[in-house]
């Protein structure tokens, strides 16, 4: 049987994750070795203009919703053509985010931009932090059953592990260049 102080260990090691702590920059994911696909781009038709040409001006391949004709089409349509173009979708529609309407066992990735749509200039600042910090890294083979919340000064990663449980992670940059992270579930 375990002594007191060890289940208290315990309890406090699985209490501590869930606060925040820095993040070592040496350990910022790479690129695995391998033939992997690049990300590409599915955007929502309520993605600013100025966001997609910044983003395509960076190498990212972008689809827009607007320029294949979906744009009035229901959000389930767009979702729909994202994953079958084999894109993850680019969105600022706060409901992508929602698991009980797209759950992460559907397939497809999701960015969510949780930022106003009439604040290009941040959303494009976020979308930057979390490319350098992450999106790099995950080729597109890697974006099924992924959801990214990215916000103004950090981010937060929703996937299913291995297992099947869902996990969820956020990062913060701070003022002073310092990464920090904790584990929400």
């Amino acid at each position: 049987m375990a002594k007191r102080s060890e289940l208290k260990g315990n309890v406090m090691n699985q209490f501590s994750e869930y606060e925040w702590h820095e993040f070592p920059w040496d350990e910022v994911p790479q690129m695995l070795p391998g033939p992997h696909k690049r990300l590409k781009i599915y955007a929502d038709a309520n993605i600013p203009r100025t966001v997609i040409d910044e983003l395509m001006a960076v190498g990212l391949p972008v689809e827009s919703a607007i320029k294949t004709g979906y744009s009035t089409h229901p959000d389930e349509n767009i979702y729909q053509k994202a994953k079958k173009s084999n894109k993850v979708l680019l969105t600022m529609d706060r409901h992508f985010w929602n698991d009980k309407n797209y759950p992460l066992q559907k397939g497809g990735g999701i960015i969510f931009i949780d930022i106003s749509p009439h604040q290009p200039g941040k959303a494009i600042d976020g979308l930057a932090r979390f490319y350098f910090l992450f999106a790099k890294s995950y080729p597109l083979d890697w974006w099924e059953n992924m959801k990214v919340r990215v916000k103004e000064h950090g981010l937060i990663i929703r996937y299913l592990t291995r297992e099947g449980r869902i996990s969820e992670e956020e990062f913060r940059l701070t003022d002073d260049g310092k990464l920090l992270t904790r584990r929400l579930r």
